[in-house]
């Protein structure tokens, strides 16, 4: 309640309107903006009690709300430039905040302090309604949390936060690393080199037990080797040629972002190696130019543009909860092997 001049005014919210009506705030949310299949009699009875109560949408009280969702990520600039995941994502998210009438602020920061401090700034001052975070070190996550939580600021998690009582939309990436381990396997490689950066993100350990265990359980090999590097052609090219002159024998490389399998690629062809007859190439987060390239490679899709659209739709129903909804709420997309030339064995003549 709020007074003015001595008069009481009651303002209602998205509760009062779930409550009167027998359902959930997230359906009078999906009713508000027209998203999902609301069976009419449910939407009769929502669209009754927001008159009945006088309810104005979150998206229409223009006084105290900026229309602007946050997509904020602490990274070095320079690990952007090359990394096309996170302009799909934002792809995603500029499309799915049209149909909320919402704005997208796209804002990149060089550490989780200054992401923090930033993000509850912009938030007190009514310029960002709330957030969306990406691309989060394992050792910064819980401040992360812990600083928007206690400043009832709504964000969504893109990436897994099994742990923590937060909205988050991800991959599975246990699930993922294992199905395109078991993909090569199936194509007859026998000895998989699996090449990633650090472990600084949950998702590297993740990817590395899905690999692990598709490793375990095949009856064809026991070969696993896991070559820590980053995804510049000198440090790849140096990784490659230690793994050589230590005489460890592959047929098979995966790599965790497309540029790498472009370099690893060029490494093959420099070094004589046949793709896909003597190496496959295998890469997560597919992209269209990967098609490009001769022979094109094989990328596992993310879909990160769908992980944009729901995680504003998640973070539209957190947004219309006062104060945010602190409870464990995740969704989890599919991934699919986009086969192309770098692993097809089947489609080679072989001489």
């Amino acid at each position: 309640m709020y007074s003015f001049f001595g008069e009481v005014i009651e303002i209602s919210t998205i509760k009062d309107v779930a409550l009167l009506a027998g359902v959930s705030p997230a359906t009078v949310s999906r009713v508000i903006t027209q998203k999902g299949n609301i069976a009419s009699e449910t939407k009769a009875r929502v669209l009754s009690a927001m008159e009945q109560i006088q309810y104005v949408p979150v998206h229409s009280q223009a006084n105290d709300k900026s229309g602007t969702i946050g997509f904020s990520i602490a990274r070095d600039p320079k690990d952007m430039l090359d990394n096309v995941f996170f302009s799909n994502v934002l792809c995603g998210i500029s499309d799915a905040v049209k149909k909320f009438d919402y704005n997208v602020q796209f804002s990149l920061y060089y550490n989780i302090e200054e992401l923090i401090e930033k993000s509850i700034d912009l938030f007190k001052k009514k310029q960002v309604n709330g957030f969306v975070f990406t691309s989060i070190f394992s050792s910064d996550k819980d401040l992360l949390l812990k600083s928007m939580q206690e400043s009832h600021v709504p964000f969504v998690m893109i990436g897994s936060s099994l742990n923590q009582n937060v909205f988050s939309v991800h991959n599975d990436n246990i699930r993922d690393s294992y199905m395109a381990t078991k993909y090569l396997l199936d194509k007859g490689y026998r000895k998989i080199l699996f090449l990633t950066p650090d472990l600084k993100q949950d998702f590297t350990y993740d990817r590395i037990h899905g690999y692990q265990r598709a490793i375990e359980e095949s009856e064809e090999t026991d070969f696993t080797n896991i070559i820590y590097c980053d995804n510049e052609e000198l440090d790849i090219t140096k990784a490659l040629d230690k793994a050589i002159e230590e005489e460890v024998s592959f047929d098979a490389i995966i790599t965790m972002e497309p540029i790498a399998s472009l370099i690893t690629l060029k490494y093959c062809q420099n070094k004589k190696m046949r793709v896909p007859e003597d190496v496959g190439i295998l890469t997560f987060n597919n992209v269209t130019y990967l098609d490009k390239v001769a022979p094109s490679i094989t990328g596992l899709n993310l879909n990160p543009s769908a992980l944009g659209t729901e995680a504003v739709q998640l973070l539209s129903e957190l947004m219309d909860s006062k104060p945010p909804a602190w409870v464990h709420k995740s969704v989890t997309l599919p991934s699919e092997i986009i086969e192309r030339q770098s692993t097809n064995r089947s489609t080679v003549s072989f001489i």
